[in-house]
Parts: C-alpha cells; structure tokens; sequence
C-alpha cells in the first residue's frame, strides 16, 4: 500500500533526505516521486524474508571476493540528471564508494498490478549515478528479473529474467554470482505444481 502525503509545495532530493522521517508521519517508509512524498505500509513477512536471505547472501558473496562494496538497506538513491525531485529508496543496494552500483527491490504481488508504477520506479532507479544493475525478485516465486546498463552510446539497459531455484544472478559489475535458493532460503515460496 502507498499512499500519497498532500503537501503544499514540491520537495527537492537533497531536503528529503535532510528531513526526519517521522516528520512525514506513521507509515513505515517514504520516498520522493517527482516533488511528492509517497508514504509506505510496512512490507509483507515474506518480502522481509526475501530482503533477509538476500543480505546474507551478498554480504557472504562480498566476504570472499573481498569486495570494499557493501550492502545497504532502505537508503536513498537519488538520479543525478533532470530528477532532482526524486528519492528512491530500494528495499537494498550494493554502494561501492560514493555511488550506489546495484539495486535490488523485492516485488510484491500487488506490486504487479501496477506496471507503470514499476516502470516508472525503474527509470528513476536507472537514471542513479553509479547504478550498473537492477533486480526485481518476486516475491511468490524463484524469478528474478536483471536490468544491466551495456556499455555503449546512447546507454541502453539489457533485461534477463532468471526461473528457477537452481537458477543463479550474475552480477558482473561487482563479479559475484547469487543463487535464487540462498536468497529465498527464509521465504515460504508457493509450489507451482499445486496451481497446475
């Protein structure tokens, strides 16, 4: 559930981000969109187990590689070009010094009734300095779907949806691979043989 917070003026990146988030109100989390605040309900059990699982995956996969880029949870990622009315925060991001270089975001499926939303979200997300790769992963399944910016002018993004608990996430811009079953190793992921 979202829910946007009436305001009587448009806010800049840099003021949210300065501004305590208990000044916005009771709700879990808030982002800014275009100079409105959007407000959060807190997530569901399993996109908190996906979140979990997937911390400890990267902060294992980090570990070894002996990465100096570390996981973040909920900060905010800000587009350096035209949006600088827009605060994202995804659900976790891998910051490698000062920029954010990937960006993950468990979808819900209510989530999914709202495909310009998402869309929407996910341009924002691309427009971040620093950001070589988004991942949504779902949340009543093992998918996950990967944008990668290829190198190249104009920039242009690349998609691959990976299936399967078997399947894993190549995440070249930080040369660590993770499989979908560590990241959904605390989420009860419903049996699709059942719905067939």
């Amino acid at each position: 559930m979202t829910a946007t917070l009436q305001r009587q003026r448009e806010w800049t990146a840099e003021e949210f981000i300065q501004t305590d988030q208990h000044e916005f109100g009771p709700l879990w989390r808030y982002e800014l969109v275009e100079g409105r605040i959007i407000g959060h309900a807190a997530p569901s059990p399993e996109h908190g187990a996906i979140a979990a699982g997937l911390i400890a995956a990267l902060a294992r996969a980090l570990a070894e590689k002996g990465s100096a880029c570390r996981p973040e949870v909920a900060t905010a990622a800000t587009p350096k070009t035209e949006q600088r009315n827009t605060a994202r925060i995804p659900d976790v991001t891998v910051r490698c010094g000062e920029h954010p270089r990937v960006i993950f975001e468990v979808v819900s499926p209510s989530e999914l009734r709202n495909r310009r939303a998402r869309d929407r979200k996910r341009q924002h997300l691309q427009a971040v300095e620093g950001v070589r790769e988004i991942v949504e992963l779902y949340q009543d399944d093992y998918a996950a779907h990967l944008y990668r910016l290829a190198s190249g002018e104009p920039p242009v993004w690349t998609f691959d949806a990976i299936l399967g608990a078997d399947r894993s996430i190549q995440l070249t811009s930080l040369g660590i691979e993770l499989s979908l079953e560590d990241i959904y190793m605390y989420a009860v992921v419903p049996d699709r043989q059942d719905e067939e």
